[in-house]
């Protein structure tokens, strides 16, 4: 019962003040099931934020799949990339989510969160060029010292869940330093699902852990929620050896968000 009053006046509260008014800290662990993580929103309308664990939400963890989005940006504004229908073969080598093994497009590499395919975009971008974007798009903690196709995957560039926020809320605003056309098609790549009354959902996902042994240590989910003008950013990440994965840092985040009525 306890419980139920407790959530019931977290929703009344963001509710009634644009999802939390003030910054708001927000004992949200029910959702978690056990593992170590963190959740951050930002309402833009209410210019307010709303936490779980604000000091997992600081503490930076590497990226994984979620530096798509920014070598997405990255690549289409250098003319990597033509635009979401740009195509690579597959390569022949067969890997251990199916989905890759073919060839494919930008959208169905984002779609599907496909390695070697942002891989071959990140060769192509170069390590020089993409250390300069990544400073440039102040990226986490910038650092891309790990090797041109593996410095977002457990290596050396790390960003935290507040800062991924920051980084989506510039670039709904076109207010990151590549192309308008390139941020406009970075954020149509990230969109996930629409509803009858018009709110549509946009995020992405990362793993990371050993994909050979279906073992996942770390999940991110991070994104936006829009309706109309009406924007909400959110960023989860999780940690663990039970299915610590982006898959379950989604299930997790939308359970949240469904419970605060966004």
């Amino acid at each position: 019962m306890r419980k139920v009053i407790v959530f019931t006046l977290l929703w009344l509260g963001l509710a009634g003040a644009g999802f939390g008014g003030a910054s708001t800290n927000r004992d949200l662990s029910e959702f978690f099931g056990g593992r170590e993580g963190c959740f951050v929103l930002y309402d833009a309308q209410a210019d307010s934020y709303v936490r779980y664990d604000p000091n997992g939400c600081a503490e930076r963890f590497t990226p994984c799949s979620t530096f798509k989005i920014a070598n997405s940006l990255i690549a289409l504004h250098t003319g990597v990339s033509t635009g979401a229908d740009f195509f690579l073969k597959w390569d022949g080598v067969r890997r251990p989510i199916e989905p890759w093994n073919q060839d494919q497009t930008m959208r169905s590499a984002m779609s599907n969160s496909v390695l070697w395919y942002y891989q071959e975009m990140a060769r192509r971008i170069g390590p020089e060029r993409m250390a300069d974007f990544v400073h440039r798009l102040g990226y986490g903690n910038e650092d891309t010292s790990g090797g041109i196709t593996n410095f977002w995957i457990e290596s050396t560039l790390r960003i935290s869940a507040d800062e991924q926020v920051a980084f989506l809320r510039r670039l709904w605003a076109d207010g990151l330093p590549v192309s308008k056309e390139a941020q406009k098609t970075t954020r149509e790549l990230m969109r996930l699902s629409s509803s009858d009354d018009g709110r549509i959902l946009c995020g992405k996902t990362g793993t990371a852990g050993d994909a050979k042994a279906d073992i996942a240590r770390l999940g991110w989910f991070v994104g936006c929620v829009t309706k109309g003008e009406r924007r909400v950013f959110f960023a989860t990440r999780i940690t663990g050896e039970r299915d610590a994965s982006g898959r379950q840092a989604r299930k997790i985040t939308e359970a949240i968000l469904k419970r605060l009525g966004i």
